[in-house]
């Protein structure tokens, strides 16, 4: 037996044999993530247990304040629903998400979805609303997220990616009545919910954000096509501008519900009253259903008027509505790919819709959504570019693709990715990267799925003294735009053009 031991020795560190010095790392690497997995499954457990189980006490949240580095981020499972959060010790709105102690207004509306729903959620946050709805719309269903303040956003795409929930479509932008810059106040230490946009100049401080209206981005209306639609907006007082940003979508028909934060101080702040929010959703159409006790802050619940009740449009008109939508995307060649990844380096998830389109030649020129939308994200980009006071992050395009599943070409030598961001357009998410060598002016590199919409090789046009290159590869259109000349983005085009990479 000692010999054979010894055998088995010599034959562990003799080159030849399998088990290698190779096969070590590799068995230790996997040791150590089985490790690691182990832990944060224990930590997850322990604070499920913390959060759920030990009753409420004076201190309960401050008593893990020293031990914060090793339990944030860990995933704690939500009094709302099945769907876990990543542990925020310090900030008072995860707590009140964790805890179900947000009231349950708007739980009851989310939990009255159906499967193919969407629901719009303005005023995201960490996504606690936002992921109990994605549970309920399921697969076929859509949930579109706003967050404008980049570090709630980045965990609101930590907890998309926690739950794998690949319906959220996540957009790091405010709603307004204008597609504008706008500053956000984001003073609040401790309670990121009580984050707003400065209704007028602060002293210092703020984070610069970009407010998007949805009648300048029309291609979200064709993402969410026809399904029923449930909107949630709490942003602080903000209310009245973001219902004008939406009324494109209020006035759909499909839109059976509108759940709204009205409190009076804070609509004071911009000038508002709660009768100017009542008076826009009576003008789409829809009526105050619910009781309230509080008379200065609550969720109001406003439904669309119909002949027929809730129940009976839940129990007998959308089951029927659901198949025939069902039907109708099968017809019509839609097709779903899953783009909903957390980008290490940006903290960034994009979901992708592919909607399949036909009739269009290699030699015609691309289409004019396809330009106009392309243009438009430039413009937004370069208004980010001229807001940013620190200097601009650099990322790496291999690894934004990577994340994205949107296939993205080798810069050409000097060049880097600058910034990144989402964009709703007519055939769902798109990408926009800002490029710079350093030297000339910056230009967009504009990315989406859509079939057939430019031809083959790069077309080159002018729109405004602005330059666009649009070109095909596969399912993917390009668009290169910039103040450069024609001749200039036309040659850089080409060069692009010929390294994309899967």
């Amino acid at each position: 037996m000692s010999g054979s031991l010894a055998f088995l020795n010599l034959g562990l560190e003799h080159k030849s044999c399998p088990f290698d010095v190779a096969s070590r790392v590799r068995l230790a690497r996997t040791n150590g993530e089985i490790a690691v997995t182990l832990a944060g499954n224990f930590r997850s457990a322990l604070m499920d247990f913390y959060v759920h189980q030990v009753p409420n006490f004076r201190g309960k949240w401050r008593i893990l304040s020293p031990f914060a580095k090793m339990v944030n981020g860990t995933s704690v499972r939500s009094g709302y629903g099945s769907f876990r959060l990543g542990m925020d010790v310090h900030d008072r709105t995860f707590q009140l998400g964790v805890t179900a102690r947000y009231g349950t207004v708007v739980s009851n509306e989310v939990e009255r979805l159906n499967p193919g729903d969407c629901f719009i959620d303005v005023g995201a946050n960490c996504g606690v609303f936002a992921l109990l709805a994605a549970e309920r719309v399921g697969p076929e269903g859509l949930v579109v997220s706003f967050e404008p303040c980049f570090s709630t956003f980045a965990k609101l795409v930590r907890n998309i990616h926690i739950n794998d929930a690949e319906n959220i479509l996540p957009f790091n932008m405010a709603l307004s009545a204008l597609t504008r810059p706008e500053l956000l106040d984001n003073s609040a230490v401790g309670h990121s919910g009580r984050f707003a946009i400065a209704p007028d100049a602060i002293e210092r401080g703020g984070e610069r954000v970009m407010s998007l209206s949805i009648q300048d981005f029309p291609g979200l209306l064709k993402l969410i096509g026809d399904r029923r639609i449930l909107v949630k907006i709490d942003v602080e007082g903000f209310e009245h501008s973001v219902l004008q940003g939406l009324e494109p979508i209020l006035a759909l028909p499909q839109t059976c519900g509108v759940v709204v934060e009205v409190d009076e101080k804070n609509l004071g702040r911009y000038g508002v009253d709660p009768q100017a929010i009542y008076a826009l959703l009576y003008r789409h159409g829809f009526s105050w259903t619910n009781d309230v006790d509080a008379a200065s802050h609550f969720d109001a619940v406003f439904h669309r008027e119909s002949s027929l009740s809730r129940d009976q449009q839940v129990s007998s008109a959308f089951p029927l509505e659901a198949a025939r939508r069902r039907t109708a995307r099968q017809e019509n060649g839609m097709r779903w790919v899953h783009l909903s990844q957390i980008a290490a380096a940006v903290l960034l998830v994009i979901g992708g819709w592919m909607i399949a389109r036909t009739g269009f030649s290699a030699s015609a020129p691309p289409a004019e959504y396809f330009v106009e939308e392309a243009l438009q994200s430039h413009d937004i980009a370069q208004v980010r570019t001229r807001l940013r006071r620190s200097p601009p992050a650099v990322y790496d395009p291999q690894e934004v693709a990577a994340f994205t599943r949107i296939a993205l070409p080798k810069l050409p030598a000097g060049w880097r990715v600058i910034d990144v961001q989402l964009f709703p357009s007519d055939s769902g998410a798109s990408l926009q990267m800002t490029i710079s060598n350093g030297k000339s002016a910056s230009m967009s590199l504009f990315a989406v799925r859509d079939d057939k919409v430019a031809p083959s090789r790069p077309d080159v046009m002018s729109r405004n003294g602005t330059s666009v290159a649009c070109w095909q590869e596969g399912d993917l259109a390009y668009a290169l735009v910039s103040r450069n000349p024609p001749a200039e983005i036309d040659r850089l085009a080409e060069d692009i053009a010929d390294n994309v990479t899967s």
